[in-house]
């Protein structure tokens, strides 16, 4: 778990170094901040206690995917921010940045608050299964190297970024024989990124009646990839109903 505390750290640092970038937003990156910290926490009290049941080794894979999720979303905010800034400015295009801005800092605001919700449920599950916040001598997070600055080409990746998603898009809601479609490339190129703008893109979600998104780590267990997409399907309530089903009854429900 201290690489999933690290990463915790790293996007904890984020949110502190570029806050003046988050105006209008403060309140929920505060909050996002705090839970972050509690989260730390609780995995600190379920390694220290040796926590192996499947359902909290779950509810860390969750974490994980708050994490990643939280990453992307402030990422792809950062390089929407910097693009803008870079344009010349002319005054309709100041206009329009405005209202872009507008907009963006709406969806950015509520996309925290939905990170935020997902982590207090994170720690409702934790709780329920025995793990209980760890409050230790620091008082405060440790400091830990601040995350490595975007790179360069900040304006072709945006681009890059929403043009690929548009094609994906495509295949997805146009081309009724396709069935995959797959993302591939080198570490740091935004794949995550890109894969969540295709996820939550207005088109995808009126094509398909249901959507799951599963993260799954280099070790993972077919029951664990099934019970969360089926938990992503399904109402809250039969959470603990899906967790008790064995792999025949997973294949059954998602057949």
């Amino acid at each position: 778990m201290e690489l999933l505390t690290l990463g915790i750290d790293k996007l904890w640092d984020r949110l502190t170094k570029e806050y003046e970038t988050f105006k209008g937003v403060e309140d929920q990156v505060t909050e996002l901040k705090s839970k972050l910290n509690s989260l730390k926490s609780f995995l600190k009290d379920a390694d220290a206690k040796k926590h192996t049941s499947e359902r909290v080794r779950n509810c860390v894979e969750e974490i994980k995917e708050i994490v990643y999720d939280a990453d992307d979303i402030t990422e792809s905010f950062f390089l929407k921010e910097k693009f803008r800034n870079i344009q010349k400015r002319s005054i309709m295009k100041r206009i329009k940045r405005f209202a872009s801005t507008v907009v963006d800092r709406r969806e950015l605001a509520s996309d925290i608050g939905g990170i935020s919700k997902r982590i207090t449920n994170v720690i409702q599950d934790m709780q329920t299964f025995g793990v209980q916040k760890l409050m230790n001598a620091e008082g405060s997070r440790s400091s830990h190297p601040l995350r490595k600055e975007f790179a360069r080409g900040y304006e072709t990746n945006l681009v890059g970024l929403e043009a690929n998603a548009k094609k994906l898009v495509g295949y997805l809601v146009e081309e009724n024989d396709i069935q995959i479609v797959s993302i591939t490339g080198m570490g740091g190129l935004g794949k995550t990124t890109l894969a969540r703008e295709v996820f939550n893109h207005e088109d995808v979600k009126d094509q398909f009646q249901g959507l799951a998104w599963v993260c799954v780590s280099q070790e993972f267990t077919q029951i664990y990839v099934w019970q969360t997409i089926l938990q992503s399907l399904t109402s809250r309530e039969k959470k603990d109903e899906i967790l008790k089903m064995n792999a025949d009854d997973l294949q059954d429900e998602l057949s």
